[in-house]
């Protein structure tokens, strides 16, 4: 996976934006599905982040965090399975923004969420 393209081809001084180390294009193809809301890319209607079930939900709550840390890793196995997921928790920061942390063999990627 590595030298990994940007997904918003983004572009810098060189040309477009790349992933070089296996860390770094790990945590780009999360950014992708975070940003990604379940049926949004056409052809695969099935990809993609699935936070939005939870939008109503508290986020405090002990019961809502268990489920949406089980729901993510059930879908991110199934969505990027390059990702050999070796643990996930979700902390919800403030009303509608939360921290993702995945932890991988090649390290730990955090990401911030928001509805």
């Amino acid at each position: 996976m590595n030298n990994e393209i940007d997904y918003l081809m983004s572009l810098t001084s060189t040309g477009l934006r790349t992933y070089n180390t296996e860390l770094e294009a790990k945590a780009a193809a999360l950014k992708e599905w975070i940003d990604t809301p379940v049926g949004s890319v056409y052809g695969l209607p099935a990809w993609g982040n699935i936070l939005s079930e939870f939008k109503h939900d508290p986020i405090g709550s002990d019961r809502v965090q268990v489920a949406i840390e089980s729901r993510l890793l059930q879908k991110l196995s199934e969505d990027v399975p390059s990702l050999k997921i070796k643990g996930v928790s979700f902390a919800g920061q403030e009303f509608d923004l939360g921290v993702i942390t995945i932890r991988i063999p090649e390290g730990t990627i955090t990401s911030g969420v928001s509805n």
